[in-house]
């Protein structure tokens, strides 16, 4: 009786720890990664890149396409990080779109 209390005890540890073990990935590069994507996806509609630019993108970032989504498993019900996660990625999109307008002034003839 004493071994099987002992392997469960053993085993609920080892589920505990690899529940942890999951990597948090900052909210931040979750948030560049989804406008790259969502760009990607934009500009790429009906062809066979978008896997492709997908995976660029992921590489870009250093995250798998399993750690991107469980990411936003991770974010679960919590307002304030869903709200953090959308305040980060509109704040990088107006980045682009500047970048994009500057790019524009600056080559005009």
């Amino acid at each position: 009786m004493k071994l099987v209390k002992r392997i469960n005890i053993i085993l609920f540890i080892l589920l505990l720890t690899s529940c942890s073990d999951q990597k948090k990935i900052d909210t931040e590069l979750i948030a560049k990664a989804y406008v790259d994507i969502l760009v990607v996806e934009d500009f790429y509609t009906g062809t066979d890149s978008i896997a492709i630019k997908k995976s660029e993108i992921f590489e870009k970032y250093s995250i798998t396409e399993n750690e991107y989504l469980s990411s936003f498993e991770q974010f679960g019900s919590d307002r304030e990080e869903w709200d953090l996660f959308f305040d980060l990625a509109n704040s990088y999109l107006d980045t682009l779109k500047a970048e994009v307008k500057t790019e524009k002034l600056t080559t005009r003839p």
